[in-house]
């Protein structure tokens, strides 16, 4: 394991790749997405090239639908933000990671959570630094749809980052007025569902603060004024998201 994590701590990036190099680097990471090796191992000084994420996208969607595979699947999209090629592949194979649950709900109530929700954690937040608005319907529709409570809070938080408030901001709204809060029956702490919504609710409010928009007052001025629809928590966040508005 020492061998293998010299050599990947020295942080090879070549424009061109020989063959033996290639291959060389895929059986080092190999090595290290193997379920014995913990998260620690990999290197956090660990630089990688753009060619590796087909290698990293084949080995992720080898993990999915298995027992135990919630760790690898963290590594391998840990490395896959380790990719220094600007532009990059890694963007996009990370937005398929953070999209998977969604496009692939099954609404049941047996429905099995197939990717680890820390590891589209660690997606979304990656993807919050390409400034790229073209990721904001993702993390819209990670807000609206997605089952764990996790990702639905970070893509909430990563908006901001994103740009293209008259998209985010309207669509925003219309979550906490009619499906996060106004619409819905009292808050009740012992409704788990309930309970996990009003966090992605305070969440929304918190992104809402942080863009300022006026267009949020109406919105959030009827938020604060139930607060038996809410936590006391996500009340008051929405007392500091009014503070917060840039008239």
């Amino acid at each position: 394991m020492k061998k293998i994590s010299f050599f990947l701590s020295v942080g090879i990036i070549l424009s061109v790749f020989s063959t033996a190099a290639f291959s060389q680097l895929s059986d080092s990471l190999s090595a290290l997405l193997s379920p014995n090796v913990p998260i620690e191992s990999i290197p956090k000084d660990l630089k990688l090239p753009d060619k590796v994420i087909p290698f990293l996208k084949t080995e992720f969607d080898n993990t999915i639908g298995k027992q135990g595979s919630f760790d690898v699947q963290f590594k391998i999209v840990l490395m896959a933000t380790m990719v220094t090629n600007i532009p990059s592949q890694k963007f996009d194979f990370l937005n398929d990671v953070v999209m998977f649950e969604v496009r692939n709900a099954i609404q049941t109530a047996q429905k099995t959570t197939a990717i680890s929700p820390d590891a589209r954690v660690l997606a979304i937040n990656a993807i919050s630094a390409s400034s790229n608005s073209n990721y904001v319907s993702t993390m819209l529709a990670v807000v609206e749809r997605d089952d764990s409570v996790k990702p639905r809070i970070a893509a909430a938080k990563v908006l901001p980052a994103l740009g293209n408030n008259d998209l985010i901001v309207p669509k925003l709204l219309d979550l906490v007025k009619n499906q996060y809060g106004g619409s819905r029956a009292k808050f009740d702490e012992n409704d788990q569902k309930r309970y996990d919504d009003d966090r992605v609710a305070q969440a929304i409010i918190e992104t809402l603060g942080d863009l300022g928009d006026p267009r949020s007052f109406a919105v959030l001025l009827q938020t604060v004024m139930n607060p038996d629809m809410h936590r006391d928590d996500t009340i008051k966040a929405g007392w500091d998201a009014i503070k917060k508005l840039k008239w």
